[in-house]
């Protein structure tokens, strides 16, 4: 938590030195209902029923991420759950608004549980997420109990949401399911409500809560520039 004793100052100090620079797309209603206020249009080919899209590229904002560990008062309210961030942004900032997507820059990506696929007609499937490393690709028989590897770089490469498939005899049949573990560059959702915080007149800085997009919005990556 903030101490009295910061002033506006030294939260721009304190941003200048440690915020971290996050990629932010931002959410626009979309007009696909019947009438205004109605539910979005379930298919409506700009928003794919969600009600908002993602019409711009992402724009560069400033933040500092903290992990939800640290925020026990706002878990036991019920605003976030384990896996969610804390998203501080500096005094004067555009606060983020509900709905908006963030993507962290980092290169190394955070560990994701993984993907199951399946086997396309083509060379090619989408992962949910940018992939920066892989561990594993298998297949499993459930009748049988066989596990079948397949070797990155051999089988198959990823280059960032795509998996292409190398042409080798080792790979999954057409239709067949697979799955996948990976470091993943996650796509943050900006949950409501945000707060505004203001202390003796000096504006701290919006706070927002952020959540895996695939854990409440599993269809915008659709939405988002490729």
């Amino acid at each position: 938590m903030w101490r009295s004793s910061f002033f506006q100052r030294d939260l721009l100090r304190f941003f200048r030195d440690h915020a971290e620079r996050v990629n932010w797309y931002q959410a626009v209603l979309c007009g696909c209902g019947s009438s205004p206020g109605a539910p979005a249009n379930i298919g409506c080919k700009v928003c794919g029923g969600l009600g908002y899209f993602y019409p711009s590229a992402a724009v560069t904002a400033l933040a500092i991420l903290t992990a939800v560990q640290q925020q026990e008062v706002l878990e036991s309210a019920g605003l976030i759950m384990p896996g969610d961030l804390i998203c501080d942004q500096p005094p004067g900032a555009v606060s983020l608004a509900p709905w908006d997507i963030i993507i962290t820059t980092w290169s190394q990506g955070l560990p994701f549980e993984g993907s199951v696929l399946q086997k396309g007609a083509g060379n090619s499937e989408n992962l949910p997420y940018r992939a920066t490393k892989v561990y594993e690709c298998v297949q499993t028989d459930p009748l049988t109990g066989a596990v079948t590897a397949y070797a990155d770089g051999i089988d198959f490469s990823v280059s960032g949401k795509s998996v292409t498939w190398l042409g080798t005899a080792n790979q999954p049949a057409e239709g067949s399911l697979y799955s996948m573990r990976y470091n993943a560059t996650y796509e943050w959702v900006v949950l409501p409500p945000g707060q505004v915080r203001v202390e003796r007149s000096q504006d701290l800085g919006p706070r927002t809560a952020l959540r895996k997009r695939h854990v409440v919005l599993p269809n915008a990556p659709a939405l988002l520039e490729s």
